[in-house]
């Protein structure tokens, strides 16, 4: 049976499949079905607060990304995806929308001419503050079932997790130092 109690979905999965297929080890599902329901879970409830603001995930994202930066809150495009964690055509679009609403506007980048530069306006500015001030609200609350302690250890291993699968592979499955990756990642 699971190391852990079957309270969600995914752990009520786990024993389905330990049930029928006694020649699989479901263990992986318990991590990685719960980082994925989660944030699906997660997502959606951010997409209704995000909603009163009208602004979707990925608008959000734009704003977040600049008002990171802090004052000029500007970016170029290419970082400005990069810093969102958007794919170049989704930073357009989402980049013309947050133009069109009067959050950012386009500039000359003062260290390219041919280039140009993204930069929060003060309306912008202004709702980028309201927006992570209540995001950040909200996710606490997401976390409320968890203390410090154990918060602190899920962000410290999902950290190590996470900067694992973030580095480069090429296409042998060596990671971007040159070592060849376990056949089981």
């Amino acid at each position: 049976m699971s190391r852990h109690r079957a309270d969600d979905a995914v752990g009520q999965f786990v024993a389905q499949w330990r049930a029928s297929r006694l020649d699989l080890d479901p263990a992986p599902t318990e991590v990685i079905g719960r980082i994925t329901r989660l944030a699906r879970i997660f997502q959606r409830r951010a997409d209704g607060w995000l909603a009163e603001f009208d602004l979707t995930w990925e608008t959000f994202a734009v704003l977040g990304a600049l008002l990171r930066q802090g004052p000029p809150y500007r970016l170029t495009p290419t970082a400005l995806y990069r810093q969102a964690l958007l794919t170049s055509g989704a930073i357009t679009n989402r980049i013309a929308r947050a133009e069109a609403m009067g959050w950012v506007m386009r500039e000359p980048d003062p260290l390219d001419a041919r280039s140009s530069a993204v930069r929060l306006t003060p309306k912008g500015l202004k709702l980028a503050n309201q927006v992570i001030e209540r995001h950040f609200a909200e996710q606490a609350k997401l976390l409320e079932v968890l203390d410090e302690s154990e918060r602190n250890t899920l962000a410290r291993l999902l950290s190590r997790l996470a900067a694992e699968h973030e580095q480069p592979r090429d296409a042998t499955g060596a990671d971007g130092a040159g070592r060849k990756k376990a056949a089981h990642e």
